[in-house]
């Protein structure tokens, strides 16, 4: 630990948080940067240490060559009187809930061409130290020493003083965590042009339906898919769903609720089915709860997942869900019920089972105020640089234009 800064972990070949400000900028896609980026998701795809964990798995394949050149021709101008240049220092203050969320804010604006302080979430994980020793070996790696001084990764605690530094530093924030953690970190003075980019308390959900035949096969991949979306980070990210809106009748929501159980029961690791009863136990008392507040009714399954009828969807509701399995389900008669349903906390909405066509005509109606993105279900946890609501490739760059 860094007794005069606070600093309780650093990874950088720079000395000090200025040090990285006072850095000169790569350039949006820099052939340093490039480089790095095909070596980090090298290492992560083929190291046999990573393969346990999936999370790291996604994020090598996300890296993969040909999805870094499309966003390098998003970034790259197409027009000879523009120029698009990095935006600077950009601070980013990363969440605990999802392990490698801090490698995919820090991706996006290197690419941009910013240099880069990434403040580590407080969370200990054998996954997320897997990406730090990578990075790490990395950065001690003479062809990337131009990524190294520029960018700083580090864990400090979060009354410290150096908030106020950073603050000063940036030309840019990036704020991952609840509204209570973006608004403390917004009290300290930051550059009168500095942009910051919030991702504060938000929740997603679900739209199926079944169709009118409700085949089983149909009915058992959208289990699994659902399930893919929900099971990572025991379903505290963001963009996992916590409520399922049904388009179908009971019998048809009886047989998913079965079949999503099943799909959860099976991928379970030996671990997570230890402490089985007690998650049950938890979605149990807060179904109970909810049911002596007029809130709900009968869960119509309370096993490995807990599907629970709920009457109407608020904030308060939401603030009650505990996670791992547990999902709020309200069925409705057409796609037109969900504009009182979608609030400005809903950030993604998956589907199944309805067409595009008529989802577009939904979001673009002005009352409804969430949604950010919209999916088919099994990409809720794909993440992009077009997310919640912004186009981060636009945000971390300045737009020069020449007339």
């Amino acid at each position: 630990m860094n007794q005069s800064t606070g600093i309780q972990y650093q990874l950088s070949a720079a000395k000090t948080p200025q040090d990285v400000s006072n850095a000169s900028l790569l350039g949006v896609g820099s052939d340093v940067v490039i480089a790095f980026l095909q070596a980090l998701s090298a290492r992560l795809l083929k190291s046999p240490q990573m393969k346990p964990y999936p999370d790291i798995i996604a994020l090598g394949f996300w890296l993969r060559d040909a999805q870094v050149n499309q966003w390098l021709n998003q970034l790259r101008p197409h027009n000879a009187n523009v120029l698009i240049k990095p935006v600077g220092c950009v601070v980013h203050y990363t969440p605990n809930n999802v392990d490698s969320m801090f490698m995919y804010s820090w991706i996006c604006a290197l690419l941009a061409g910013n240099n880069n302080i990434v403040r580590l979430g407080s969370g200990q994980s054998e996954a997320k130290r897997l990406l730090l020793t990578t990075v790490e070996a990395l950065f001690a790696e003479p062809a990337f020493h131009a990524v190294a001084e520029r960018n700083m990764l580090l864990y400090f605690d979060k009354t410290s003083p150096l908030n106020a530094e950073l603050a000063a530093l940036a030309d840019a924030r990036m704020l991952w965590g609840g509204d209570e953690s973006v608004q403390r970190i917004r009290e300290f003075a930051a550059k009168p042009r500095c942009r910051d980019i919030s991702f504060a308390d938000r929740y997603s959900a679900t739209v199926i339906d079944p169709g009118a035949e409700s085949e089983s096969a149909q009915l058992e991949k959208a289990a699994a898919l659902l399930w893919q979306d929900s099971k990572a980070h025991h379903q505290l990210a963001c963009s996992s769903p916590r409520v399922i809106f049904w388009l179908g009748d009971d019998d048809s929501l009886r047989q998913f609720a079965a079949l999503l159980n099943s799909q959860a029961e099976q991928q379970d690791s030996a671990p997570e089915r230890l402490v089985g009863q007690s998650r049950a136990n938890e979605h149990l008392i807060t179904a109970q709860l909810l049911q002596m507040q007029g809130k709900a009714d009968a869960p119509l399954c309370n096993k490995r997942v807990c599907l629970l009828p709920v009457h109407t969807l608020n904030d308060a509701l939401l603030a009650q869900h505990n996670g791992d399995g547990l999902f709020y389900v309200k069925s409705i008669n057409n796609l037109a019920a969900l504009q009182n349903e979608l609030p400005a906390k809903v950030q993604t909405l998956t589907y199944w089972g309805v067409e595009q066509g008529a989802l577009l005509k939904l979001l673009a109606d002005p009352s409804i105020q969430g949604v950010d993105r919209c999916v088919s279900i099994g990409k809720a946890l794909t993440f992009a640089p077009d997310w919640d609501g912004y186009r981060l490739f636009t945000d971390l760059t300045r737009y020069v234009h020449l007339d």
